[in-house]
């Protein structure tokens, strides 16, 4: 029934979507056809029309468009994308980019939602600076139309893949260095709120402020919320986590940016172990660390705040807390455990460490024998004043570890320490500032033992007591003892606030005594080779002025039984103006010093020697180096005075060639035995007493120097004959004598001498007796002896000259002619032969 009524509208309806059909495809085919005109025509005019928005050169390789099928949904992608900076301060593009894609929804546009799906900049570089007067990225024309209008729009993700990315803000001299990997970025602006999401990955990344290294090539992460009120000119920071390698930080705050810019941030963390808050800090500040290995918790809860305009400066500050913490020194078994210390940093004036100040309280350290605790503070972090209120019981072995004592092995020992120290520290020199020291309490070392390998030294034990008020240092009792040395010190220390000055004033008075001490002992295979990686002028680091006693004292061969002076120093030298010596059977009075002398020291010697057996003199000195004289060969007592400066090398032997003495010597009762150049003289002349010379007296000057002795003519009266002898004598033992021989009668008539007078040029000497003259030449190997005519000539010359000269007296009345007769000695009265 109702079938013919639905004829018309069945032919209608198929009729209408016929005509849709068509419309459709042709407006299908406009779209294409439009798209694809502004496909292959968008790139001029696009970059024309953003060349004329900014006010730098934007450059575009290709711009091509996607989502047709998702229309309204849009896809621009811009290829090889570079724009310049409004200043030039890097040199390089503010902008380039491999790729920059723009999403958007062409009918929000349209109906005025100025909203922005996602922008993805993919492998860019960016280069942001602010700059003194401007900055690098400002890049917009000015509007000409200066009417304002509320508008609001949105960018939903902003993306950052594989960016390179370099920020520098010129007048704080802050810069930062960083790759993302990946950074997305949310954006709404409305009015004048602007709210902003950031969830960023940060690889290798560098933060540099003031000049100071704070983080280097770090991995930071931040998840964050930001909303800016440009009325009120203030941004808000959203709780934030900041993850700084393995350091998770907790952030909030606010920072103003008006005329009156202001911060005002706190951090804080849950927990985080002591090694990775050590990892992410400056290099600067835990370099005094490198040989502590710090176990532990780390709670930190600090803010930055302050104004921010004009020449105001934001402070920094935190207080934290070290929990459950352990000390092992690096490289030892030296520790300390159950740490719990509290502590605060605070700089008022960033810029200004001058400000600075750091406390640290110790409520318990302790490990076996070890424990530490007291209060820490330093100010002024440019020139640190250091202070520390506390006491310490350690192990000598922990004490030592702190300090370079490579080949001292220690077996026992106890440090105490019940005080107040202080001092500066001068960063620029490395070194304490003068004259800064403060001490006041005691310090003791008790029962310290152990093996020191070179030079070999068993330290059997070393103890001492000192005490300290803020003017004086005392020594009350210092003992030490090592292989068959014992020793002790009593005193105090001037000036020992100056004990770290590069050149100190500090200066050690008082009283030490040491028995058995052996000099060689204290010299090592390294010695030499430590001298010389330390040349310098100082012999010691302190000043002394110490009435030393010796006894049994030993250097080489030498054996003192007792020494006895002043030991003086003033750090380049170490002398003994009066030493009084108790050796070689007699007693000497010396003025000794020693000094630095280049690489090399200077060894300076006067005494005054009294009944010293020569025999223990030539042997316990090793016959001074030569072979040819020995103890074997001398004897009898010495007296007289000795001065002799000697160029020590770095083994503290002699060299030779800058030997310089001058010996005026007396000896008594002495003799020469089997003497070798006396045993050529004695079978030249055929006299065999020569070969067992003994003599009651000889005196005379001798000097040493360019490796030679020099001695002037002296007389020898002796057992044999008299003799006449001066000449010089080599280190290498090349020997060149003048000899004059005087013969008694007795001695003449058994090698019958008279009757070959004139042969062997034998003349009359000044006593009656007969002279004759010899030289005596060359090495002991090969000594050459033969008569000296120009000695006999000589003397006769001055005979003739000594009898014109008489002759005149004569004439004049002063003298007669008469021949003046000398006292024949009895020789038998003084020899007992």
């Amino acid at each position: 029934m109702f079938l013919p009524s639905f004829a018309p509208l069945t032919y209608t309806l198929k009729k209408f979507i016929k005509i849709a059909l068509v419309l459709l495809t042709f407006f299908i085919l406009a779209v294409a056809g439009i798209a694809l005109y502004f496909q292959k025509n968008i790139k001029p005019i696009l970059v024309t029309e953003i060349n004329k928005t900014l006010a730098v050169k934007v450059e575009v390789d290709e711009i091509s468009i996607s989502g047709l099928r998702d229309f309204p949904n849009l896809g621009i992608k811009l290829t090889n994308v570079s724009i310049e900076e409004s200043t030039v301060y890097f040199n390089e593009k503010l902008l380039q980019a491999d790729e920059l894609n723009l999403f958007i929804d062409i009918w929000k546009l349209y109906k005025g939602e100025y909203v922005i799906d996602k922008i993805l900049l993919r492998d860019g570089r960016l280069r942001v600076a602010d700059l003194n007067y401007g900055t690098n990225y400002d890049i917009l024309k000015p509007a000409a139309d200066d009417s304002s209008s509320a508008v609001s729009f949105e960018i939903k993700e902003l993306g950052l893949i594989s960016c390179d990315i370099i920020y520098e803000h010129k007048p704080s001299k802050f810069k930062c260095e960083t790759l993302t990997p990946k950074t997305t970025i949310g954006l709404k602006y409305a009015g004048t709120s602007t709210d902003l999401t950031i969830k960023a990955a940060l690889d290798s990344t560098t933060l540099v402020s003031g000049g100071e290294d704070y983080i280097v090539k770090k991995n930071l992460k931040i998840n964050t919320k930001i909303a800016v009120n440009t009325e009120e000119q203030v941004v808000k920071i959203a709780p934030t986590n900041l993850q700084v390698e393995e350091v998770s930080l907790q952030v909030n705050g606010s920072v103003n940016y008006s005329e009156t810019s202001a911060i005002n941030v706190k951090f804080s963390n849950d927990n985080t172990s002591a090694q990775s808050l050590f990892s992410v800090l400056p290099k600067s500040f835990i370099s005094s660390l490198d040989n502590i290995d710090l176990q532990g918790d780390v709670v930190i809860d600090g803010y930055f705040k302050g104004k921010t305009f004009g020449t105001h400066e934001p402070s920094l500050g935190f207080d934290f807390t070290l929990q459950k913490a352990s000390v092992l020194l690096k490289g030892g078994n030296l520790k300390l455990q159950g740490v719990e210390a509290k502590g605060s940093l605070s700089i008022p004036k960033l810029s200004q460490l001058n400000s600075a100040k750091a406390t640290l309280n110790i409520q318990n350290a302790s490990s076996d024998e070890n424990s530490i605790g007291g209060d820490i503070s330093v100010s002024d972090f440019t020139k640190p004043s250091i202070s520390w209120d506390g006491t310490a019981v350690l192990d000598a072995a922990f004490v030592l570890g702190f300090i370079d004592s490579t080949g001292f092995t220690v077996q026992s020992g106890t440090a105490k320490v019940d005080g107040k120290l202080a001092l500066t520290y001068d960063i620029d020199e490395g070194i304490p500032a003068p004259n800064t020291l403060r001490y006041s309490g005691k310090i003791e070392l008790d029962h310290l033992s152990g093996q020191l390998a070179d030079p070999a030294i068993a330290v059997k034990d070393v103890a001492f007591s000192i005490s300290a008020d803020n003017h004086k240092m005392v020594v009350n009792s210092a003992s030490f003892s090592y292989n068959n040395t014992t020793g002790t010190l009593k005193g105090y220390v001037e000036d020992y606030t100056s004990l770290l000055n590069k050149n100190s004033d500090a200066k050690l008075v008082g009283k030490l005594t040491v028995n058995n001490l052996t000099v060689n002992e204290l010299y090592g295979a390294n010695t030499a080779v430590s001298q010389n990686e330390n040349s310098t002028k100082e012999l010691l680091p302190i000043q002394l002025n110490l009435q030393t006693t010796l006894t049994n004292f030993r250097f080489n061969d030498f054996t003192a039984n007792k020494m006895e002076g002043d030991l003086i120093s003033n750090r380049t030298s170490l002398r003994m103006p009066k030493c009084k010596i108790d050796a070689l059977g007699g007693s000497t009075l010396a003025a000794i010093a020693i000094q630095k002398w280049g690489e090399n020291h200077l060894l300076d010697i006067n005494s005054e020697l009294s009944n010293i057996n020569i025999s223990e003199l030539f042997k316990q000195f090793n016959n001074f180096e030569q072979t040819e004289i020995t103890d074997k060969n001398i004897s009898g007592t010495l007296a007289g005075n000795i001065l002799a400066k000697v160029i020590l090398d770095k083994n503290f032997e002699p060299i030779l060639p800058k030997l310089y003495a001058k010996a005026s010597v007396t000896i008594e009762d002495g003799a020469l035995i089997n003497y070798e150049p006396l045993k050529e003289l004695s079978s030249f002349v055929n006299i065999e007493d020569l070969e067992n010379v003994r003599f009651k007296t000889l005196k005379n000057t001798i000097e040493i120097f360019d490796q030679t002795i020099f001695i002037p003519k002296m007389k020898i009266e002796n057992n044999a004959m008299n003799i006449e002898v001066e000449g010089t004598h080599t280190f290498d033992n090349y020997m060149k004598y003048s000899i004059g021989l005087s013969v008694v009668e007795l001695l003449a008539t058994k090698a019958n001498w008279i009757a070959r007078k004139a042969e062997k040029r034998i003349e009359k000497n000044a006593t009656g007796g007969l002279t004759a003259y010899l030289l005596m030449e060359g090495t002991p190997d090969d000594l050459k002896i033969r008569y000296d005519k120009a000695t006999v000539k000589d003397n006769m010359k001055d005979e003739v000259m000594n009898e014109k000269k008489k002759f005149i007296k004569a004439l004049k009345g002063e003298a007669t002619l008469t021949e003046e007769t000398s006292e024949t000695k009895n020789y038998d009265d003084v020899w007992d032969e």
